[in-house]
């Protein structure tokens, strides 16, 4: 083997390991929170207890326990298991990822390149970094919630499940059960930071307007949320009796979506059609890069409308040069393939999680909000879905597909092909011997 080779087969081999850690990982966490619910007395079923498991460190509202009847000690663990979700997820897309290429697909780092070594300081720096502003966000939502009126556990809970992008409630009719005005304020606002990248919330703090200004991606995410909260509060004025309840349940509502935190305030499943589908394309196109969201990412948006500009301008102009741009900076070829290639990933996940889940006896409509939400790691779907996430009212083999979509979606779906994809290869390699 030529020295080229031999570094591109170390990496390769270094990146699939790193991986299959992540993916254990993720695995082992599971396992130990049903085993903890099963323990407790409070679940049954392994498979209810694996189902809440999977939602927890996915971030996922989807819930299959009344929380009103757990006791206080479970409420914390079902919080802190989607705190730490987020804390992973972070960690993993702001640390891992950059490690083996910044933000370089695998097969890059698989061809040799970005072959420049990190230390262990690196990563331990950046991981510290992270979890300082993830902690921070915490804290603050945390001390905001406490001073609009919630009790200090409740504030402790929905901070955690907030800052994470959780969506975990410690009532079967999540913000709802409040009733109060500075609570669903603080609540929208809270989300609306929390589905927004751990860079641009350093920038806030430490003052950099030019460097928020700059971000296209956080304009493009802000310009979302104030265009989609005027059209839902248009939509559902009269139902809302008018006046600032219609633009807090609206605001609330996009908040919710766009970030895939998933705590509702009102019923949109109630809606007419015209907001439910807006909320569900904001949903599937998730929060910020570098975020605890989930779904597509509002980054890969901004690059696929940049590609489908450039294809329309090369149709007039053939001979034209057209560089994609985000926030000031072309866009590189690797970095636009990569986007495709994840959009057809992302696609064919969602399109056979509605297959799995229509052929298991659920509408349509059921079937295609769930994929979707799931997949964005949200939860809150439409149809039989509809309501404040109780995923009891689907089959357990239902269940099963959404966990499949939620463990993908968490893990941003490249982890797990990866690793499925070496195993598959080096079974076929034994059976070769």
């Amino acid at each position: 083997m030529s020295g080229p080779s031999r570094v591109r087969f170390a990496w390769h081999r270094s990146a699939v390991r790193v991986l299959t850690t992540v993916v254990a990982t993720a695995t082992a966490m599971v396992a130990v929170s049903t085993m903890v619910y099963l323990a407790s007395g409070e679940i049954h079923r392994v498979d209810d207890a694996l189902f809440e498991s999977v939602a927890g460190f996915t971030t996922t509202s989807l819930t299959v326990v009344d929380p009103e009847a757990l006791p206080t000690w479970l409420l914390w663990w079902r919080s802190l298991t989607q705190w730490v979700g987020g804390a992973g997820a972070l960690a993993f897309a702001l640390v891992v990822v950059p490690t083996f290429g910044g933000q370089r697909r695998l097969s890059e780092v698989a061809e040799g390149r970005g072959r420049r070594a990190v230390l262990a300081s690196r990563w331990s720096n950046t991981a510290f970094r992270v979890l300082l502003a993830y902690g921070g966000l915490t804290m603050v939502v945390i001390a905001a919630y406490a001073a609009a009126g919630m009790g200090l556990f409740d504030a402790a809970t929905f901070g955690l499940s907030t800052a994470s992008t959780g969506g975990f409630s410690n009532y079967r009719d999540s913000f709802a059960h409040f009733d109060s005005a500075a609570i669903e304020w603080t609540g929208a606002v809270a989300m609306g930071l929390a589905g927004v990248s751990v860079a641009a919330l350093v920038w806030m703090v430490r003052g950099q307007v030019q460097a928020l200004w700059r971000s296209t991606e956080l304009k493009f995410y802000a310009g979302l949320i104030l265009v989609s909260t005027a059209l839902v509060s248009a939509w559902t004025w009269q139902d809302a009796d008018g006046g600032a309840e219609a633009i807090r349940h609206s605001l609330f509502t996009v908040t919710s979506s766009i970030s895939t935190t998933g705590f509702r305030v009102t019923d949109w499943g109630d809606w007419i059609p015209a907001p439910q589908t807006l909320l569900l394309l904001l949903i599937g196109m998730g929060s910020m890069a570098g975020s605890a969201g989930g779904g597509f990412r509002v980054l890969r948006v901004i690059e696929i409308l940049g590609i489908v500009r450039r294809e329309l301008v090369l149709q007039l102009h053939p001979r034209a040069v057209v560089k994609v741009k985000v926030s000031g900076v072309a866009a590189s070829e690797a970095s636009l393939t990569r986007v495709h290639n994840f959009q057809i990933l992302w696609v064919l996940a969602a399109a056979l999680g509605v297959f799995g889940i229509a052929a298991l006896g659920s509408d349509l409509l059921t079937a295609v909000s769930g994929s979707i939400s799931a997949l964005a790691t949200a939860g809150t779907g439409l149809g039989e879905l509809s309501g404040f996430a109780d995923a009891n009212v689907l089959a357990a083999p239902a269940r099963a597909v959404l966990m499949a979509l939620m463990f993908l979606g968490r893990l941003s779906i490249y982890p797990v092909v990866v690793v499925v994809g070496w195993g598959v290869g080096e079974l076929q390699r034994m059976r070769l011997r």
